[in-house]
């Protein structure tokens, strides 16, 4: 006969693994339509996952993945689309992810007061033009600074954008560390939009210093080389990144001294920035990665705010900004 305290033992084990996770833990369960196997990224913008970015792997359209987790922190999800989807994360809790993969926009996250806020946002802005959803953005961040859905609607509306708003950005965000004091990342996000610089078309490019992935200096005088000069922020979880990065490594080589190009990669590990650029023959490509993604010195120096985003400079003075790939190409 088993003892009584091994079959309360078993019990408490099967408690415990009926919640799901442990209070060091987050775990994420989902299920999606549509796709029977592959595999998803995952990365925090604040830089909770230490080690860069996770793979999640989906068989019959199932996939499960656990992370240490000691504070509340944001995740965000690659699908194969490169579609990103936030999920918010806290200590001892669980989510489930519920979707179709060919309507990734209408997936909801249960488990979480957080999620279930993100979930309303979505179904709100399904159909909403680019103005109404900024204003919705916004409404969202100010009726509930204490969230850290504000946060992630801050950064992803108002800064990461092509025109970025950084005088509401810093509005929100102060109320925002009203109530979330200790919130580091929403402080970083602050002070980052404190010290952006508002570039224009024909503006002289402000003074910087940097360091490459090598070591070398990189600054006004370095640029200064070439008649044209193009600044490419990339990372390796956005495809339509690398591949322009590819492509101006090319017409680097081509033009033979008339163009450089710095790339500033966002990936927190030097290593896999290496990697990559060796994957893309781009070499070649004077590359900056501080490891600090987009709390980087010089993607904020230079007002940069979007994975890909761009600089264009001739003879000195900015040709254009966060402009579209094609425009590039048929400036160089």
């Amino acid at each position: 006969m088993k003892h009584p305290y091994y079959t309360l033992l078993l019990s408490l084990v099967a408690l415990l693994a009926s919640c799901g996770t442990d209070s060091r833990h987050f775990k994420i369960d989902g299920h999606l339509l549509n796709l029977n196997q592959g595999e998803f990224y995952v990365y925090s913008p604040d830089g909770s996952v230490t080690h860069g970015m996770d793979t999640i792997k989906v068989q019959a359209g199932r996939f499960s993945y656990s992370v240490e987790c000691d504070r509340p922190m944001t995740l965000m999800i690659v699908f194969p689309n490169f579609t990103e989807q936030p999920v918010f994360a806290e200590p001892g809790k669980s989510v489930d992810i519920r979707g179709n993969a060919s309507h990734l926009k209408e997936m909801t996250v249960k488990g979480t007061k957080a999620n279930k806020l993100m979930n309303a946002f979505r179904e709100q802005i399904l159909s909403a033009s680019p103005v109404e959803i900024k204003k919705r953005a916004i409404q969202t961040a100010e009726d509930n600074p204490e969230s850290p859905v504000a946060v992630y609607l801050v950064r992803r509306y108002l800064i990461t954008t092509n025109r970025p708003d950084y005088t509401t950005a810093i509005r929100l965000l102060k109320l925002i560390m009203e109530k979330q004091p200790e919130n580091q990342y929403a402080a970083r996000l602050l002070a980052s939009c404190n010290g952006k610089t508002a570039l224009s078309k024909g503006a002289k490019l402000p003074s910087f210093s940097a360091k490459d992935i090598n070591g070398n200096v990189v600054n006004n005088a370095s640029v200064a080389t070439a008649p044209n000069v193009v600044f490419h922020v990339w990372a390796t979880w956005n495809y339509g990144s690398t591949s322009q990065l590819r492509q101006l490594a090319d017409r680097e080589r081509e033009l033979d001294g008339k163009l450089k190009v710095i790339s500033i990669c966002l990936d927190p590990d030097k290593g896999t920035c290496r990697r990559t650029l060796k994957q893309y023959d781009a070499e070649n490509v004077t590359t900056i990665c501080d490891g600090r993604m987009v709390d980087g010195d010089l993607f904020n120096r230079l007002g940069l705010s979007n994975v890909p985003d761009n600089i264009v400079i001739k003879n000195g003075k900015v040709e254009d900004l966060h402009i579209d790939f094609d425009k590039i190409k048929s400036m160089l």
